[in-house]
């Protein structure tokens, strides 16, 4: 039922109702290996900075003006949103006190979510000096959705050490945020051994969760052999249903509406006012993408990767947890919160743990509480890095 729960939810919760899952971590398909070189986007030209961007590949007018637009629209909170062609793909991404001489913030979203979630620390980290930009990752928000991708956590990890070394960073390292399945983006950048040090100065995950979808719990040592089994008849039957156009395209379909989105956002919010028609529509309107539906089964059905005990110790970048203590997806009392409220703070060097009186989502639910937080964890991050 878990399952079920939270694969309904996601759909609802998703701005693109087709992009990411309550869960996360690695196992991608590269399609950089797979293009020719002269078909890849080049670094230096990899920039969109003006007002058009490139065409996307799409089959009629009607579904390319829905993905442009989508491209295009202004990120909420930020002063700038700009495109970026990232291995020939279009990906939508917001900005803010870019004249800021501390190290650069990236943003990353949850499931189904987008830059637009960050709404509320864009001025905020701005006006402590730190460049900040949120992006959209590959097949969300108002980033491309393409179908001949192999979505994974290692996919998105690429993408933001790329988006870092051409876009925020430009040589330099930035701090990487994550909320849900950001927060194992994040992860998994920082524990890549050719560039997570370099590009990656330290940590700062919201309510991080396991997997990309929750088939990671068959493999995970944490599970019990019943609910292994339990889940092993669950997610056979939810690939075989998804599996099916017809029902794929209703069960879509019959979440992805304005009063759903809504009641579903409210039930992981502690404050509920901040479930507005701007956060609302930030997730509708990425639903309309002509892809939408077919990226979102991806997601769902696709191999779950590693989950981020696996790789911890990879890591050596400060980290600063931030939860929300009413979290449904990620409870604090069990599973992966508890892993890392406990055993990870009482375990790890230079590893701090701030709750908040929030939901899944604690930047847009109790962005005041998540703000100071990080601000003041933010002015001792070089003391830290020393230690």
């Amino acid at each position: 039922m878990t399952m079920m729960r939270i694969g309904v939810c996601a759909m609802l919760v998703a701005s693109s109702l087709a992009f990411n899952t309550p869960t996360f971590c690695p196992v991608a398909l590269r399609r950089s290996a797979a293009l020719p070189a002269h078909q890849r986007a080049p670094a230096a030209a990899s920039r969109q900075t003006g007002g058009k961007a490139a065409a996307l590949r799409m089959s009629s007018p009607v579904m390319e003006q829905t993905a442009m637009e989508n491209l295009m629209r202004p990120v909420l909170g930020a002063e700038k949103t700009e495109q970026w062609t990232w291995e020939g793909y279009q990906i939508r991404y917001a900005s803010a006190g870019t004249g800021g001489s501390k190290p650069p913030a990236v943003l990353i979203h949850g499931f189904g979510s987008s830059a637009d979630t960050w709404r509320n620390q864009y001025e905020a980290l701005a006006a402590a000096g730190h460049p900040v930009y949120g992006i959209d990752l590959l097949g969300s928000g108002g980033s491309e959705k393409p179908l001949g991708v192999t979505y994974s956590i290692d996919l998105w990890s690429r993408q933001v050490l790329d988006f870092v070394e051409q876009v925020a960073g430009r040589g330099k390292g930035a701090v990487l945020f994550g909320n849900s399945i950001g927060s194992l983006v994040s992860c998994t950048a920082a524990s890549d051994a050719e560039r997570g040090s370099k590009c990656v100065e330290g940590l700062v995950l919201m309510n991080c969760a396991a997997g990309m979808n929750n088939k990671f719990i068959l493999t995970d040592s944490r599970t019990s052999a019943v609910g292994k089994a339990i889940g092993g008849v669950v997610f056979g039957l939810l690939d075989f249903l998804l599996a099916q156009d017809n029902f794929a395209k209703w069960f879509f379909e019959r979440t992805k509406t304005e009063d759903n989105v809504a009641q579903v956002l409210r039930n992981v919010y502690v404050n509920t006012d901040a479930v507005d028609s701007d956060l609302v529509q930030s997730i509708l309107r990425p639903a309309g993408d002509p892809n939408a539906q077919k990226v979102f089964v991806k997601l769902l059905t696709g191999d779950p990767g590693r989950t981020p005990d696996l790789f911890m110790d990879q890591i050596g970048q400060p980290m600063l947890l931030v939860w929300g203590d009413t979290d449904p997806f990620t409870p604090l009392e069990g599973g992966y919160g508890k892993y890392f409220a406990e055993e990870l703070v009482e375990g790890r060097p230079n590893t701090e743990l701030t709750v908040v009186n929030a939901g899944h989502c604690p930047q847009d639910d109790d962005p005041e509480g998540v703000n100071k937080a990080v601000v003041g964890w933010l002015e001792r991050l070089p003391t830290l890095r020393a230690a």
